[in-house]
């Protein structure tokens, strides 16, 4: 049976941030200002963690857990920023999508414990995010088709509907948490 505390989870995501806010740094500035804007999310929800631990503690775990899949979709989202290639980018944006997909169902499954209003307003604002990422896979399958050498101008449309998820999913967590 494992011994690890939800402090030193929460510890190990601290250090995945920091990894991920050093890489940035490195990068071109579209790429830096994509990772800010998630190392910026995920500070909130590690607050909220936070917040949680001095409550309830399956509260905390709950949101620990929002936090570790938000993870997954900014390092998800930082390999598909750094390809060089279209396969290989494609691939990223892909398994950013699948990550955004289950950071989505982890918010559902807290909206669903809301009462009234508050629940309303959260799945109508998971509703919204699920629709922009459907709108990112599609412009994705339509790159695909019409790649022919311009993969560059591609990526920068699937890049666009990618911005327009995070921007979603930032207000969403905002509403959530």
């Amino acid at each position: 049976m494992s011994t690890t505390t939800t402090e030193d989870r929460l510890a190990e995501v601290r250090r995945r941030i920091a990894r991920l806010q050093a890489l940035a740094q490195t990068g071109p500035s579209l790429e830096i200002a994509r990772i800010e804007r998630h190392v910026d999310a995920l500070r909130k929800e590690e607050a909220a963690v936070l917040a949680a631990l001095r409550g309830a503690r399956a509260e905390a775990e709950e949101k620990l857990g929002q936090l570790k899949t938000r993870l997954a979709v900014a390092e998800n989202s930082l390999v598909a920023d750094v390809s060089d290639e279209w396969t290989s980018f494609a691939a990223a944006v892909e398994d950013e999508l699948r990550t955004w997909d289950t950071y989505l169902e982890r918010l559902q499954a807290t909206a669903v414990a809301k009462a009234g209003n508050a629940r309303e307003r959260a799945e109508a604002a998971i509703a919204d995010v699920r629709t922009r990422r459907i709108a990112v896979y599609d412009r994705l399958a339509q790159a695909r088709e019409d790649v022919n050498g311009a993969w560059h101008e591609q990526r920068n449309h699937v890049s666009s509907a990618r911005d327009e998820l995070e921007q979603k999913a930032d207000e969403l967590s905002a509403t959530i948490n």
